[in-house]
């Protein structure tokens, strides 16, 4: 994408490279995630692209939704959306709703839902 030669102070990553290759927008994320909360994240992500949001306000819709997601709220979406979880699964998110109130939020914490980022269109 630049020429080797050329000594720039420009960083070229591999969300850029997608761009560069065509793609009209990209969603990456800045630092390692935790599964689970990426895959929810994702989730509620391509249900607001399919309401015809734009990739940033889904994005973003998808992060203050995981961010202020409850217990119950979380539970109620699982089983409404027919998330068919894998036992391990399963196990952990028990563990993890164990120690909450029925109010608690187990994705609150911004390393959940705030690595990722839209980029392009």
């Amino acid at each position: 994408m630049i020429d080797f030669r050329n000594t720039s102070d420009e960083y070229i990553g591999l969300p850029s490279g997608f761009l560069y290759a065509g793609a009209s927008s990209v969603v990456s994320s800045l630092w390692t995630v935790n599964d689970l909360s990426t895959a929810f994240l994702m989730i509620r992500f391509y249900q607001n692209l399919q309401k015809g949001l734009a990739v940033a306000l889904a994005l973003n819709q998808a992060q203050l939704w995981l961010k202020n997601l409850n217990k119950g709220d979380l539970e109620t979406w699982i089983e409404e959306n027919q998330l068919l979880l894998k036992p391990a699964v399963r196990m952990n998110l028990r563990r993890r709703f164990y120690k909450l109130e029925d109010d608690g939020k187990p994705f609150q914490s911004p390393f959940y839902w705030a690595a990722f980022c839209a980029i392009g269109q």
